[in-house]
């Protein structure tokens, strides 16, 4: 697995955070911290109306690395992970995720964070995690709040993957677009916005999250514990980690 970067673009008020980590961005703790860095910079700024997250390469993101809990460097990506997660949740700065290709468990969970998600007509949403014998603890919390309870049954309790077109029907994706035309809908939004008071869409956005139904906050704290203080000492969750390392098939105990 290559390196993985950020990078910064600012056109008028509107502010990209790119992210790669070839060949497939997979997130890594550094990836996911540079990233959360980034994305808390920009937001700082008053002119900002927008902040995009992009990904160069083929994929939007093929869900973080897969580790064993020994060591601890699971439980630091997960934390990393979260943490950038809770602040997509809580920025007053309207954020938008630009997705091509696969957008798959944490890839799909950042789209899931985003106020605003365009994605290309070929790209892919999914959250394989199960298969593994895990389960993503974000869109447990946030999927259902897009898709409705039956969908979000079938994508993570099935393993399930949605196209880009029943990801729109479903609302987790604002609207389509060619390949290639992402940054010609940024630049569309980023227009929409731009002539808006900075001040007021930072209050409106701080009421959006006010008024949401429950506290997805909350939320995500409870299945963080079921995640860490659970799952992770399931012998199951344990073998899914071990057979996706070595490339097998994992053997259920049930257990």
């Amino acid at each position: 697995m290559g390196s993985g970067g950020v990078s910064v673009t600012v056109d008028g008020t509107a502010a990209t955070v790119t992210f790669w980590r070839p060949p497939e961005n997979v997130f890594d703790r550094e990836t996911v911290s540079a990233l959360e860095a980034r994305v808390r910079e920009v937001a700082r700024r008053r002119d900002i109306r927008l902040v995009a997250l992009a990904a160069r390469g083929e994929d939007f993101c093929n869900g973080t690395e897969i580790l064993l809990p020994e060591g601890g460097q699971a439980e630091a990506l997960f934390s990393a992970w979260h943490s950038l997660v809770r602040f997509l949740l809580t920025t007053e700065v309207p954020t938008c995720a630009l997705v091509q290709g696969r957008a798959l468990g944490a890839g799909a969970e950042l789209a899931l964070a985003c106020d605003f998600v365009f994605a290309e007509t070929t790209a892919t949403f999914g959250f394989p995690e199960i298969h593994r014998g895990s389960f993503p603890p974000v869109a447990s919390v946030l999927l259902e709040r897009r898709t409705g309870r039956t969908k979000a049954a079938d994508l993570i309790l099935c393993g399930a993957a949605m196209t880009a077109e029943a990801a729109e029907r479903r609302g987790l994706v604002n609207a389509l677009v060619n390949p290639g035309d992402l940054v010609e809908a940024l630049d569309t939004m980023r227009a929409r916005l731009e002539t808006l008071s900075a001040s007021s869409l930072r209050l409106a956005k701080r009421a959006l999250n006010q008024g949401s139904s429950g506290d997805p906050l909350s939320a995500l704290s409870a299945v963080e514990r079921t995640w860490t203080r659970e799952l992770l000492r399931t012998e199951d969750a344990i073998e899914g980690i071990r057979a996706a390392l070595e490339g097998r098939p994992p053997v259920w105990k049930d257990r």
